[in-house]
C-alpha cells in the first residue's frame, strides 16, 4: 500500500531529491541555525564507558555487541573508575555510558555476572555507576541504555542531566526477515517512541535521532524525516537530534550495504534543520564523515561527543577528529567551536534537572549555559 503524501512530505522530497542546489539548501539551513544558535558550534568532551558489550538484540550493522562466549562482559567499578579518572584529568564533562539493552533478558551468563557484581539487573548496576561517577568526579553521566520505563528514567534523573535513545527509523520493514532489526526485539518503533514520551512526562532531556542508511527506499527516507520532524514538534523532552550516517562494517549482515554520504547526506541535514523546531540542536558525528568542512555550513550546530582518550566503541574504525584541526575548520567558516555539557542550555532549569544535578551543573557554567571559561559566539 502506497502511503499518501502530505504537504510536509512533498516539501521534504522536493528538498532532498529535487532541483534546488545543495549549496542553496545549505545556505537556507545555515541562516536558520545562526538565528537560533549564533556562530557557535558545540561538542561534548567525553569519555566513552562501555559498561557492557552484551545485549538482548542482534542488529545487522553492529560490531559493539558480543555474546558471553565471545567475551561479552560487564566492566567492574575499578575499570569504570580508571576511565572516569582519565576524563577528569583531560577536561571532559561527559561520562557516556554505552551498553546493550538488558542483556540478562537473553543471556543467563549476563545474569550470573550481574549477581557476581552484587546486582540483580543491568539497570540497577548502571544507576549505581552513574551515582558513583556523579559523586566522585566532575563528570556528568549520560547513558544510552535502550528502552526505558518511567521508573527507570526517574532513577537516571537523580544522577544525570540527560539521556539518549536513537529512534533510528520509523519503518517497520527493518524488522522483517533478512533485515537489520529482525533479531532486535527492542527496535520496535512504537516502543522507542514510548520511551521518549516517558522522558517528556518525567521531564528528562533526551537526545535522539535517525540512523540513515538502514532503510532501502526513497519513500522510507522521506517518511523517516517527516515522522522525526512531526514527533520533535510534539515532544518537549527532545534536546538534540543526531543524524548518524550508517557505516558498513565487516562481519555484519549489512557489510556490503550502500552508505548515505556526501551530497545526499548534506541535503538531508539541511532539510531537517529547515523543518525542525529551532530550539532543538542538530548534530552530525564528525568521525563518521569524510571531511567536516561542508557539514559545518549545512545547518548543524553540534558535533557530538569527542573523546581525547577513549575510542568510539560503537564505530571503532572511525577515529575522533583532532581538536586543533577541527577548531581551525570551524574558524574557517566564521564560527567558533566551544565545549558543552551533555545537557543543553535551554534545559538547564529546575523543571528539567534534579535539584542536586542542577546545583552541580550551575557551578560549572557561565550565563550562556556553557562551561565557564568559554564564550558563546552570537
Amino acid at each position: 500500500m502506497i502511503k499518501k503524501m502530505t504537504e510536509l512530505s512533498k516539501k521534504i522530497e522536493e528538498y532532498v531529491f529535487g532541483d534546488i542546489s545543495t549549496v542553496e539548501l545549505s545556505e537556507i539551513a545555515l541562516i536558520i541555525k545562526k538565528e537560533a544558535f549564533g556562530s557557535t558550534i558545540t561538542f561534548s568532551p567525553k569519555v566513552f564507558i562501555p559498561l557492557t558489550t552484551m545485549c538482548q538484540d542482534s542488529c545487522g550493522y553492529c560490531t559493539f555487541v558480543k555474546s558471553p562466549k565471545d567475551g561479552g562482559t560487564y566492566l567492574n567499578f575499578e575499570e569504570v573508575d580508571v576511565i572516569a579518572q582519565v576524563g577528569d584529568e583531560n577536561d571532559c564533562y561527559e561520562a557516556l555510558f554505552t551498553l546493550g539493552d538488558k542483556p540478562e533478558k537473553k543471556w543467563k551468563e549476563a545474569q550470573s555476572q550481574l549477581e557476581d557484581l552484587g546486582f540483580t539487573s543491568t539497570h540497577e548496576y548502571l544507576v549505581e555507576n552513574m551515582k558513583r561517577i556523579n559523586s566522585k568526579y566532575r563528570l556528568f553521566p549520560h547513558a544510552n541504555p535502550g528502552l526505558m520505563e518511567k521508573k527507570e528514567i526517574i532513577d537516571f534523573k537523580k544522577y544525570s542531566p540527560s539521556g539518549g535513545l536513537m529512534l533510528e527509523t520509523f519503518s517497520g520493514n527493518v524488522t522483517n526477515p533478512g533485515r537489520p532489526h529482525y533479531k532486535a526485539k527492542t527496535k520496535i518503533i512504537t516502543d522507542r517512541i514510548k520511551t521518549i514520551e516517558n522522558a517528556e512526562e518525567i521531564k528528562y532531556p533526551i537526545t535522539t535521532g535517525l540512523l540513515l542508511g538502514i532503510t532501502e527506499t526513497k519513500e522510507e527516507l522521506v517518511d523517516d524525516i517527516e515522522q522525526l520532524i512531526l514527533f520533535s514538534r510534539k515532544n518537549k523532552s527532545i534536546q538534540e537530534i543526531i543524524l548518524q550516517n550508517f557505516r558498513a562494517k565487516q562481519n555484519t549482515l549489512m557489510k556490503d550495504s550502500p552508505e548515505i554520504i556526501n551530497d545526499l547526506f548534506l541535503r538531508i541535514i539541511a532539510t531537517v534543520r529547515i523543518f525542525l523546531p529551532v530550539h532543538i540542536s542538530l548534530q552530525v558525528p564528525p568521525n563518521l564523515i569524510s571531511s567536516v568542512d561542508e557539514y559545518l555550513i549545512s545547518g548543524i550546530n553540534d558535533l557530538g561527543g569527542i573523546s581525547p582518550k577513549t575510542i568510539d566503541w560503537v564505530n571503532p574504525d572511525h577515529l575522533w577528529p583532532n581538536l586543533k584541526n577541527l577548531t581551525d575548520s570551524v574558524n574557517d567558516t566564521n564560527q567558533k567551536l566551544i565545549p558543552r555539557l551533555p545537557v543543553y542550555p535551554n534545559f538547564i532549569n529546575k523543571q528539567w534537572l534534579d535539584e542536586k544535578i542542577y546545583e552541580k551543573v550551575t557551578n560549572v557554567i557561565n550565563v550562556d549555559g556553557y562551561p565557564k571559561k568559554y564564550e558563546y559566539a552570537k
